[in-house]
């Protein structure tokens, strides 16, 4: 029973946001802040990259019904422009990396073909 009580408080305390379109992020973006968002759309102006220190990442926008958020995920997911694809990970208003502040990113854990 204890188990029981402290996996359901566990998953009560994740960050979560289910986030249905990429337009329900930009028009209300501080409700979405923190929040773990999955979003589907299309990619646009992808550009992968490699750090100073040698990490492969990769940056783009998602865009959907004449909105775009930007994009972040570590390695280079087989994607294209053009392609639709489903994005999930975490959205935030503001992040430092460092020097370098990024606004309004989703800092993506999985990107996928569209369902």
């Amino acid at each position: 029973m204890l188990a029981l009580v402290c996996a359901v408080t566990l998953v009560g305390s994740i960050p979560w946001a289910s986030a249905g379109t990429v337009a329900e992020i930009v028009k209300n973006p501080a409700a979405f802040d923190q929040k773990t968002v999955t979003v589907g759309g299309t990619v646009e102006e992808i550009n992968s990259r490699t750090s100073r220190r040698g990490n492969p990442y990769t940056t783009f926008r998602l865009s959907d019904q004449g909105e775009t958020v930007k994009v972040f995920t570590f390695g280079t997911p087989a994607i294209k422009d053009g392609e639709r694809v489903e994005v999930r990970g975490v959205f935030q208003q503001v992040k430092h990396v460092g020097a370098y502040t990024f606004h309004d990113e989703i800092d993506a854990s999985s990107v996928s073909p569209a369902r």
